[in-house]
């Protein structure tokens, strides 16, 4: 029991900022419990073949090849993620891809975006919101709002707030109502335009599509 409170803690704690050992596992992990809602979540950008769209927190990596896929061999992917292990994971999985200039990754938070403004024409952001407070949230998705072009779209993609409540991970995750998020996502001025579930139970995903003012 002791072992096993062990690996818990040590996959809680890097849940929000990998890094080590640790934090290769568990964007392994992540990639595989969380498939269905990546690929759920990032279809629904369903960028244009030559696009410049970015996968904010992308983790394990997953997101970043359907991205590539989306948008072809013509058009460009940033990968944006704060944690250095997700960024080393990255620069081995897609060596081709970053020399050709189809992926470019940055090591930042989502509240400081190294982007010209309207430089983006998708943004997607997956499972990471739970790991930022309040104030940083909002200038988040100021940050959102400028990076993108008038009418790009933003995807957002979290659980359903009451089945995250009994993970034995909670303790580390802000779990906020539904509604609260979506006011904030409208307060940065963008326009919701869809909301769907990704799966049937109650565990199903959520996943929240935004358009850019």
């Amino acid at each position: 029991m002791g072992l096993r409170n062990l690996i818990k803690r040590r996959l809680a704690a890097n849940l929000g900022q990998p890094s080590g050992f640790w934090g290769l596992f568990v964007g392994q992990v992540l990639n595989r419990v969380n498939s269905g809602p990546i690929i759920g979540t990032l279809s629904t950008l369903d960028a244009a073949k030559g696009a410049t769209v970015a996968d904010i927190g992308f983790g394990g990596g997953s997101g970043l090849r359907i991205l590539l896929d989306q948008v072809g061999p013509s058009g460009v992917v940033y990968g944006i993620d704060p944690a250095p292990v997700a960024i080393r994971r990255a620069r081995l999985q897609f060596r081709r891809e970053i020399r050709e200039g189809r992926l470019r990754l940055q090591q930042v938070n989502m509240s400081q975006l190294p982007l010209p403004d309207d430089s983006l024409d998708g943004v997607t952001t997956v499972n990471t919101i739970y790991y930022i407070d309040d104030g940083e949230l909002t200038a988040s998705l100021t940050e959102l709002a400028r990076v993108l072009r008038p009418g790009g779209r933003l995807v957002v993609g979290l659980g359903d707030t009451d089945h995250l409540g009994t993970v034995p991970w909670r303790d580390v995750m802000l779990l906020r109502p539904l509604d609260e998020v979506v006011d904030m996502i409208t307060a940065a001025g963008f326009t919701i335009s869809d909301h769907r579930r990704v799966g049937s139970s109650s565990r199903a995903f959520h996943v929240y599509v935004a358009t850019a003012p």
